[in-house]
């Protein structure tokens, strides 16, 4: 991945690149949504259903953009189901790491 930044207004790429570590990716570049080899996760009217965090009904698995809604303004639905996948795996990841406190 490259990281971006607002140059004049504009987004753009800065030439920094970076790895993340994934067990598996779904890239959606808006063409149909194949359902076949989903396994377990649950699907609603031919999409894979969500909360309202985009957690599926498989733990440790998100969904966002046109896989879990179909409707206008597909865009600006996308980048918002990222950012609150984001910060829900944010969360998640925070709180397995989070060592305990005992209380006496």
């Amino acid at each position: 991945m490259e990281y971006t930044a607002i140059v004049g207004g504009r987004l753009s790429g800065t030439g920094e690149t970076g790895v993340i570590a994934t067990d598996q990716i779904f890239k959606a570049i808006g063409q149909t949504f194949e359902t076949s080899g989903l396994g377990a996760l649950r699907m609603e009217s031919g999409r894979i259903a969500v909360d309202a965090e985009g957690r599926t009904s498989v733990d440790g698995v998100w969904a966002g953009g046109d896989c879990v809604f179909g409707g206008e303004d597909l865009t600006v639905s996308a980048v918002a189901h990222g950012r609150d996948a984001a910060e829900s795996i944010h969360r998640t990841l925070s709180a397995a790491a989070a060592p305990a406190v005992a209380v006496a």
